[in-house]
């Protein structure tokens, strides 16, 4: 009996091994996004429209990837890499840069960039790039991080504080999150 490919281990999926492929092809374009999302944000009293459209644009590539790879079932081991890095790596800059402009409290950013060093270095030193599991706690930061973090550029863009106050509490909550599915990384990582 033929097995269905969602069924499949990832390593047996035709596409695993491959570099090309229609998600991974949407990372790159979530990597291309960061530099250009990074700097319209630090120009947000010039051009808040521009800043929201771009960082609107990178937290979509991370949904769409993802939705793309179940869909099309093109699981790759290089999307399980790449796809964190452009996550984390964009998430950094664009709070950076939020901050500067003091749209993020600084200790959001803290938050973020120490819990990043530390599963970082974890994953790198026991070898589990790529090989840890996404949790539910994971999922709910990273969408809260986003919708928050867009709302926050909205504000400006839209002439409304209330819609920027609204979106740093969710990005506060979600700097919460962060540290708790940050722990659950962590100890994946040393089991792996």
């Amino acid at each position: 009996m033929a097995q269905h490919q969602d069924e499949v281990e990832p390593a047996e999926s035709p596409y695993y091994h491959r570099v090309v492929t229609v998600p991974n092809v949407v990372s790159v374009v979530r990597f291309a996004l960061i530099v250009p999302a990074v700097l319209a944000v630090l120009d947000i009293d010039e051009q808040p429209v521009r800043a929201l459209v771009l960082v609107a644009l990178f937290s979509l590539t991370d949904w769409v990837d993802g939705t793309l790879a179940r869909a099309l079932r093109q699981r790759s081991r290089v999307g399980e890499v790449m796809d964190p890095i452009a996550d984390r790596l964009g998430t950094v800059a664009i709070a950076v840069a939020a901050s500067v402009v003091g749209l993020f409290p600084w200790w959001v950013l803290v938050v973020i960039a120490v819990v990043d060093v530390v599963v970082g270095i974890a994953t790198l030193v026991r070898g589990s790039l790529g090989a840890l599991r996404v949790t539910t706690v994971g999922k709910a930061k990273t969408a809260l991080l986003m919708v928050g973090t867009v709302l926050v550029l909205a504000g400006p863009a839209w002439s409304s504080p209330e819609v920027t106050d609204v979106g740093r509490v969710l990005v506060q909550i979600a700097a919460v999150l962060h540290a708790l599915a940050g722990i659950q990384y962590f100890r994946q990582a040393l089991r792996r």
